[in-house]
């Protein structure tokens, strides 16, 4: 292994990201405070609320490439992807009388984008639809505030994830992708926080072992 695949492996799902995810797995760590809306922003969205169509404009047009990506992230098919996001974005404007400003309304939408497009997915694997991410993975890995140099390592990060299994998958996008804490994921995705957890100890676990064994055969991004 030489130094440069070494640092990557430790940066991107070594030991560096390890007391993050420790102390994650333990206790979630408290959500910073949730930026309030510009009063511009509250206008707009009282009157997309009150059925305005260019306040309702702006609204969608505000929010429909990320809840696009995060759609794409948890669907294979791309028709299904485009459903879920149109129910996210049906379900955000439906929603537009409730926003009150508390964090602004990237944040409040992308919340209600998650938790539509889980339900959409649960009820696709349900009925045995095909559901694992494809390259959207990499373009919503890379909006993470926080998120590992995923550039780094031997493939892309969408080739790792798809070996995971799906649980394993969703938590760890949600956790690392999309930033959520071990009590909202099990929120959403209707499971304990224990087992939340556990989906990122074994899907972290597993990642590791994908990058050893492509760094030991010296396995190269392709070009």
């Amino acid at each position: 292994m030489d130094a440069a695949h070494a640092g990557a492996l430790r940066t991107s799902l070594g030991r560096l990201p390890e007391p993050r995810l420790a102390s994650a797995m333990t206790r979630p760590a408290p959500d910073p405070p949730p930026a309030a809306a510009a009063p511009l922003d509250l206008e707009r969205m009282r009157r997309a609320g009150a059925g305005n169509p260019e306040a309702q404009a702006w609204l969608m047009t505000h929010v429909i490439a990320r809840v696009r990506r995060i759609a794409r992230a948890f669907l294979r098919s791309s028709a299904d992807a485009d459903d879920a996001a149109q129910l996210a974005l049906l379900a955000i404007l439906e929603s537009a009388s409730t926003y009150r400003g508390e964090a602004a309304v990237e944040a409040w939408a992308r919340r209600i984008a998650v938790r539509t497009i889980l339900r959409y997915v649960r009820q696709q694997r349900r009925d045995g639809a095909p559901v694992a991410p494809e390259s959207a993975i990499d373009e919503e890995v890379a909006q993470a505030p926080h998120q590992p140099p995923f550039e780094s390592l031997p493939r892309e990060a969408r080739v790792y994830l798809d070996a995971l299994p799906e649980a394993q998958r969703d938590v760890i996008l949600l956790h690392h992708a999309l930033d959520y804490s071990i009590e909202e994921i099990a929120v959403m995705t209707e499971v304990s926080p224990d087992t939340v957890k556990s989906r990122l100890r074994l899907g972290i676990g597993a990642l590791r072992k994908q990058v050893r064994q492509d760094i030991a055969v010296g396995r190269k991004r392709a070009s």
